[in-house]
């Protein structure tokens, strides 16, 4: 009896030391909690708000009052750079990597930090340096891809190419999408120059990192223009047609010109008659209506635009059919059409002729990369009707 009642106190005992233990803990944490200072706090709460201005200052506070709170200076450097205090964040990172007591991961997060600074500044050159130093760490393939963009900055496309295929082996995520606009930059400089034969190994290399990258035939089609080639600008125009119909509008004058040099001036009219029934823009028309005045003469263009208007109604388009057709009146009653025509085109002056897909900027000029959002190939010409 007497050894099973000592064994009855075993599980008393363990109750008793953890009851110990956790008593121990939870006066550690209050102790830990009561040393943070109430601006710490204070500046969560203006964090949770969205206040940040409020935040910095009593982040500041704290940062002052310990100056080696470690994870409050990093956060507040990146809170500097947000609001464009690029300086400030950047002396913070700064005096953070120069202290030769930080741990490893520590220095690694502040380098990487200090490198977004020199990039926000506009000092490429530093900020390419520093992202080079985080080769070999965990931040190594997040300070390429930001490389990658600093090289896209500086038009540095060899180099962005090679930064992006080092991207790919780190991460094994694909690159060619990015490969393949870098490639046609390159194309885009060789044509400008003159040199065929760069040309022909940028695009072939476009197109095997992208196969579905629409810039390859608008390059190879202005390309073959220049060149005189009059059989690979068609087959470049019925890639053009095949893959965005849409883009077509900015080589409305040269598709135009080439058939006219071919003894064939409809063909080019019906070309563009054929980009806009695949993919109906407002620049599309306009352009299928100028070559139509051009080729075939007033009314077949009138004829034209009434047809797309009844198809699918336009203001904009609706203004040139009346400007066309006041010509057919005297007196008032085309001075009446005419100032109608004048209303509406104001109305709808301010409407640009291309918008991004991805974060819906507009402008009147096609990008390829995107100036808000910095997306590639996300812009196409603006639905008709819109």
């Amino acid at each position: 009896m007497d050894f099973e009642a000592w064994w009855l106190l075993v599980p008393l005992g363990c109750f008793a030391l953890g009851w110990f233990a956790a008593r121990v803990d939870i006066r550690y944490v209050l102790r830990d909690a009561r040393a943070l200072p109430s601006a710490y706090f204070r500046g969560l709460n203006f964090l949770l708000r969205e206040q940040h201005d409020r935040a910095v200052e009593s982040f500041v506070d704290v940062s002052r009052r310990d100056p080696h709170a470690l994870d409050l200076q990093l956060a507040l450097g990146s809170l500097f750079r947000r609001q464009g205090r690029i300086g400030e964040a950047t002396g913070i990172h700064q005096g953070l990597v120069d202290r030769h007591d930080l741990p490893k991961e520590k220095r690694e997060l502040a380098l990487f930090e200090l490198a977004q600074d020199f990039h926000a500044a506009g000092l490429f050159d530093r900020a390419e340096s520093v992202y080079e130093q985080l080769t070999g760490t965990s931040f190594e393939a997040e300070a390429v891809t930001r490389l990658a963009s600093v090289l896209e900055q500086e038009k540095a496309w060899q180099r962005a190419i090679a930064a992006r295929e080092r991207i790919q082996r780190i991460s094994g995520e694909p690159q060619g999408r990015f490969i393949a606009q870098y490639h046609c930059e390159l194309a885009e400089v060789a044509l400008a120059e003159g040199k065929d034969e760069q040309i022909a190994q940028h695009l072939a290399a476009a197109s095997e990192n992208n196969r579905n990258n629409a810039r390859v035939p608008l390059i190879a089609f202005r390309s073959a223009i220049k060149r005189g080639n009059s059989e690979a600008a068609k087959t470049a125009l019925a890639e053009i047609l095949r893959t965005r119909a849409d883009l077509s509008v900015l080589v409305a004058d040269d598709v135009v010109n080439l058939y006219q040099s071919l003894g064939s001036p409809g063909t080019g009219v019906e070309q563009l008659a054929l980009a806009q029934q695949a993919a109906p823009t407002s620049l599309g028309l306009s352009r299928l209506v100028d070559a139509s005045l051009k080729i075939e003469g007033r009314d077949a263009a009138v004829a034209r635009l009434k047809r797309e208007l009844t198809a699918q109604p336009s203001a904009r388009q609706a203004s040139r059919l009346l400007e066309l057709e006041s010509s057919r009146y005297d007196g008032e009653a085309a001075e009446t059409m005419k100032g109608i025509a004048q209303l509406l085109l104001r109305a709808t002056d301010r409407t640009p002729g291309f918008h991004c897909t991805h974060c819906g900027f507009r402008a009147p000029r096609y990008y390829w990369k995107c100036p808000g959002c910095n997306e590639w190939e996300s812009f196409c010409a603006t639905p008709l009707g819109q």
